[in-house]
Parts: C-alpha cells; structure tokens; sequence
C-alpha cells in the first residue's frame, strides 16, 4: 500500500497501474470505477479484539481511541488529496461498545429513580427517617446481589438487561415495605415490635416469596429469551429481597430500630374482641 500511495498516478496518463492494484487488492480494499480512483481502504486488525469475544466497554475504548488517533495521523498525511479519513467497524465492537454505554446508564439511572421512588413510599408508609433508609440499604442489597448474580452467570448487559434493572427497585420494595411498615405501627420495645411483625406479616411475606419463585420458575423452560431471562431475574430479585428483608433489615430494627419504653393503659371491651358486651372489672 505504501508502494501504491509512493507512485505518482496523478501524471500517469494511463490507469493501467491503477487497475493492476485494483485486481491485486480486490474491490473491498481500492475503490476504482475503470477512469478514476475513488477510494483506498486499509484494514488495521487489533490483536485482542476480536469476533469471538465481547471486551468491556473500557477495555473496547481504549482501541477505539487509539483508531481515532490513526485516522487523525493519515488526516495530516493525506487529507489535502484524497479527504478525511472514515474509519469503519467490520467486526461492529465499537457499535456494541456504545451500546454498552447507552444501557448502562439507563439501567442505573432507571434504579437511581426507583430507589427514590422507593423512599418516597416508605416515608410516607413509615414516617420515619431512620426506617426508610434501613429499607433503602435492603434494596440497594438486593440491586447488587441480582447484578452480581447474574454477572457471574456470565449475562452481557443488552436490551433486556437494561429493562430488568431498570425496574429491580420496584421489585425489591415489596417484602421489606410491609415489614417496614408493620414494625413502625407497632408500639413497645424493639424486641417486641420484632415479635409483633413478624408475627402480623411473617407469613404473608413468606407465601408471597413462595407462590414468586413457583410462578418463575416455569419461565426457565421457555424458548423465548426475554421469557428466560426475565424468569431468571424475577426468581433471583424476589429470593434475595426477601432475605435481606427478613434477615437484614429486621435485624438492623433489632439492634438500632427506633422504640417506645412508655406503656399505655387502654381500656378494653368485647368490641374490641367481636362482641357488644362490655367487661367489667373489680377493684
């Protein structure tokens, strides 16, 4: 190529050497209509990118940077007589690593906004600071677990991926919620109020998580790849929000939960219990 660049064709009133490189290189490389050259493409190949592999965004950026740095070198040399130089990807890494960008950032900006959604709710379901961002820590626990889980299940993160993280938050404000809410309704001790809870909430949590992953499960089987993966991620976000609900999060409330030591005295009917007549007690 640089033998081919060196010849003066310019002055050549013949398209002959033209035409002996054109059938040379082929019509993929030197762009010659049989009357004038119309482009000369040269092939760069790096070594660790290839199309076998999928490199991460930083890893593919660091070539990308350098081509571009190329191109800017053969603008110097050659752009006066034959233009700007337009760079291709044959293998399309760098398509995949901008597209590695645009999903990511969708996907943490999409559980930064349901996180604060999030807390939104627990505020208003709570009212107290302290338990909406315990609640916030078991979700956040539970974003990471899931795309720590499924990152070394080996997933990419394309199309799919960026949805299903998106909505992760969402996912894992359902156990620990109710949980939230049931402790800050409670009254008494931190140990009682754990007791009262678990004891109002415990099992309605638990059959919500069992009846989730049951019906995720048959998900795995089907064909259909956003079916699977989302079958995948439902069963993972709901086993992993349940446990750090139930094991995280109300053991944080046992140890620094907010409590009341001052018991009031109320007064007690049969209404109170299911029925119209009232009790009676002697001094």
């Amino acid at each position: 190529m640089q033998k081919f660049l060196a010849m003066p064709t310019k002055k050549s009133k013949s398209n002959q050497l033209v035409l002996d490189y054109y059938n040379e290189l082929g019509a993929d490389q030197l762009g010659f209509d049989g009357k004038k050259l119309k482009y000369v493409a040269i092939s760069v190949e790096a070594k660790h990118l290839d199309r076998w592999n999928n490199p991460s965004e930083a890893y593919t950026r660091k070539y990308y940077d350098w081509f571009n740095n190329l191109g800017d070198e053969f603008n110097k040399i050659a752009e006066a007589e034959c233009g700007k130089v337009t760079m291709t990807d044959m293998d399309q890494k760098f398509i995949f690593m901008n597209n590695q960008m645009i999903y990511r950032t969708s996907a943490i900006q999409g559980a930064g906004i349901g996180v604060v959604i999030a807390f939104g709710v627990l505020v208003l379901a709570t009212r107290s600071l302290l338990i909406s961002v315990l609640s916030c820590l078991s979700i956040l626990a539970t974003i990471v677990s899931v795309i720590g889980l499924t990152t070394m299940m080996g997933w990419q993160l394309g199309t799919i991926q960026a949805i299903l993280f998106s909505i992760l938050a969402g996912f894992s404000v359902d156990y620990v919620v109710h949980l939230a809410h049931s402790y800050a309704t409670c009254s008494g001790t931190r140990e009682e109020r754990i007791r009262k809870a678990f004891a109002e909430m415990g099992s309605p949590v638990l059959s919500g998580m069992l009846t989730s992953v049951l019906a995720s499960i048959p998900l795995f089987l089907c064909q259909v790849v956003f079916f699977s993966v989302f079958g995948t991620f439902l069963c993972f976000t709901i086993l992993f929000s349940w446990i750090f609900a139930n094991f995280g999060f109300m053991s944080i409330m046992a140890t620094i939960g907010p409590q009341t030591t001052d018991k009031k005295e109320e007064s007690t009917t049969d209404l109170d219990r299911g029925s119209n007549y009232p009790v009676t007690t002697s001094a």
